[in-house]
Parts: C-alpha cells; sequence; structure tokens
C-alpha cells in the first residue's frame, strides 16, 4: 500500500491550522507548525512532500522561511505553497519570484486547495 503524501502546514493562527487540517485530513499525513522556526526544526524529523507556508507571521515571516528551506540541499527540492490572506498580487508575484510553486489566497476554496495540492505533487512524481 502506497504511503500517503506528507504535508507540513505552517501558520501561526490555530483556527487556520485548523481549517487547512479539516481540508487535508484523510488525504494526506500532516504535521503543522505556528511558526517559520518551528517548521524548519521540524524539517529534519518530518521530510514534507510539500510545504504551505502563511506569509505574515511574528518573527520569521514566510518569506524568510522559505530562503532557509531553499539554502538548504536537504530541502531545497521540497514545494513550497504560499498562503496568505495578502490579496494585493506584488505579495504574489514576490512569492513565485522566490520559486514558490504555487500562491493561495485566504480565505481559500477547499477544492481549489486540494487541486492544487494534487497538481503540484503529481508534477513532482511525473519529474522523478
Amino acid at each position: 500500500m502506497e504511503q500517503k503524501k506528507h504535508i507540513l502546514v505552517v501558520d501561526d493562527v490555530s483556527t487556520n491550522l485548523k481549517c487547512e487540517g479539516e481540508v487535508l485530513k484523510g488525504k494526506y499525513r500532516m504535521s503543522m507548525a505556528k511558526s517559520g522556526e518551528q517548521a524548519l526544526e521540524l524539517l529534519p524529523q518530518i521530510q514534507p512532500d510539500l510545504i504551505l507556508l502563511d506569509i505574515y507571521m511574528p518573527g520569521m515571516d514566510g518569506y524568510e522561511t522559505m530562503v532557509k528551506i531553499k539554502e538548504n540541499a536537504d530541502y531545497a527540492h521540497i514545494p513550497v505553497v504560499f498562503l496568505s490572506g495578502d490579496s494585493t498580487s506584488e505579495t504574489e508575484k514576490k512569492g513565485m519570484k522566490m520559486g514558490a510553486a504555487d500562491y493561495i489566497r485566504k480565505p481559500f476554496d477547499p477544492d481549489v486547495l486540494l487541486e492544487k495540492i494534487e497538481r503540484i505533487l503529481f508534477e513532482e512524481e511525473e519529474a522523478i
């Protein structure tokens, strides 16, 4: 039996983590982090297949977290999808220029979130 893909969800708001978890449960294995620092600490233990990353968090924001992830050769291959309540195109452009696999605005449509995740994970498998 094939093991479910593992997604790391990073968001400083517990309600957001709960919502994202509800959408993903049953389809994927999940780990959750409430900060960029916590996410970086978890990476060696969990080796996720994809990271859903909030942008605006206290301490290390999502942009800084992504830079740290991409600087490490062990994790640079992991696709990062930014999840943000910021609806400005500048924020989305910045994330995409940094190498994000996608950018999803909050509040998100659960079906769109799942479709984007599946597309990214499927493309990753095809590339291997």
